[in-house]
């Protein structure tokens, strides 16, 4: 949680705490960001860090430089080894694949590096993990065991509101971070949201 202490506030002491939750280039959430940094005001997040925490490789680059535990991954057009998670890295899709079958490689390395033209990222992974994805609200979340990689993720992206998907397998390693809409948040989410906000008022 970014407390009081640490706020980097403009010398008037504002700042733009973006809430939207989905920052992908040409959303609502990435204008809002794009505005407030034109006009000079403190942003969370800003531009460059939403970038870099929804693009997979460099968001698994920058997380496992602070820390957070990350799968083995590697970059292709073409050829793939399940099992493992593809996620494209192409500005035209948003959706991943759970691959275990070899007979799928084919399929869906076509259709994700649209004709094999752009790269996709390949994470490996063992047949028996489980895949989970939780909301994170400022640096918090409702489940205990992924709170230490929320607080990092946090630390490193200031992505407000968004969803981490994360590979159980005898330890928790972040797989992914995504948008989260704001409308998506449950209730205990949006008490998180509340209790965030407190310490402003």
């Amino acid at each position: 949680m970014l407390g009081r202490e640490k706020w980097s506030a403009q010398e008037n002491g504002s700042a733009f705490v973006n809430i939207l939750g989905d920052y992908r280039f040409m959303s609502e959430g990435h204008y809002g960001s794009v505005e407030a940094e034109n006009a000079g005001v403190k942003v969370y997040p800003t531009i460059k860090e939403s970038l870099d925490a929804y693009i997979v490789p460099l968001c698994m680059e920058r997380a496992a430089e602070a820390g957070i535990s990350v799968p083995e991954y590697y970059i292709s057009n073409d050829f793939f080894e399940p099992p493992c998670i593809v996620y494209p890295i192409n500005p035209f899709m948003k959706r991943h694949s759970v691959v275990y079958k070899s007979g799928h490689v084919k399929r869906i390395a076509k259709s994700m590096t649209r004709n094999f033209k752009y790269a996709i990222c390949v994470q490996k992974i063992a047949e028996d993990v489980a895949i989970r994805e939780y909301k994170c609200v400022m640096g918090n979340t409702t489940c205990d065991e992924v709170q230490d990689i929320a607080s990092k993720a946090w630390d490193l992206f200031h992505l407000p509101i968004c969803n981490l998907r994360v590979i159980e397998n005898g330890k928790i390693m972040l797989s992914a971070i995504e948008p989260c809409p704001l409308q998506d948040l449950g209730s205990r989410e949006l008490k998180l949201l509340r209790k965030a906000n407190e310490w402003q008022i």
